[in-house]
């Protein structure tokens, strides 16, 4: 039988056409999140800088009662003299010295705690966000406490003692607050585990 004129008939004569090699495919996605948890999310870049604010409003308090630390004092006295006017001279202006300092040394541990706090949650090492919430809880407390012992000073320097403390704290619970968005959140897991 002739087969020649016929191109869907095979030779027997021929061997079979093998197929070439296949390459090696290999997929890789573009953006792994198990190793990259992708950009820091809006909420935790506006918490970072809220903090910041916070820490900021702190040192206006402070250098504020530094320049003016003899009136600051003397204010302090003269509410302690009037709420016990037996008090002894020399104690009342112990107290108010170590209350404008107290304010200060307390106020500046918790900046630096906060300061940490900040490095951990950005690190992705321990847990960023809960230090940073105890933190905020403390520097709530002393705030709300540097603002009612500095109540005779409210007036002096600029009146710093009456608006920094509530600001402060206003702006550290709007801090941690943003701590704790959806989007935040799910950056801070897979950041845990990459």
């Amino acid at each position: 039988m002739d087969t020649t004129g016929d191109p869907g008939a095979t030779s027997a004569s021929a061997p079979p056409r093998a197929q070439p090699p296949r390459p090696a495919l290999v997929v890789t996605p573009l953006h792994d999140r198990r190793i990259d948890p992708g950009p820091t999310p809006r909420t935790l870049t506006a918490a970072v800088a809220v903090w910041a604010a916070s820490f900021a409003v702190f040192a206006c308090l402070a250098a504020a009662l530094a320049a003016d630390y003899d009136a600051v004092v003397a204010a302090l006295d003269a509410g302690l003299t009037t709420d016990d006017p037996t008090a002894d001279p020399t104690t009342v202006d112990q107290v108010s010295g170590l209350t404008v300092l107290g304010v200060g040394c307390i106020g500046l541990l918790l900046v630096l705690a906060g300061v940490l706090g900040i490095v951990r949650l950005r690190s992705g090492r321990g847990r960023g966000r809960a230090w940073l919430t105890v933190v905020g809880v403390f520097t709530v407390a002393a705030a709300v406490t540097s603002w009612s012992v500095l109540s005779d000073a409210r007036d002096l320097a600029f009146r710093t003692p009456a608006w920094a403390p509530p600001l402060q704290a206003a702006l550290v619970v709007a801090g941690t607050a943003l701590l704790f968005t959806t989007s935040g959140s799910a950056w801070l897991r897979r950041r845990s585990i990459s």
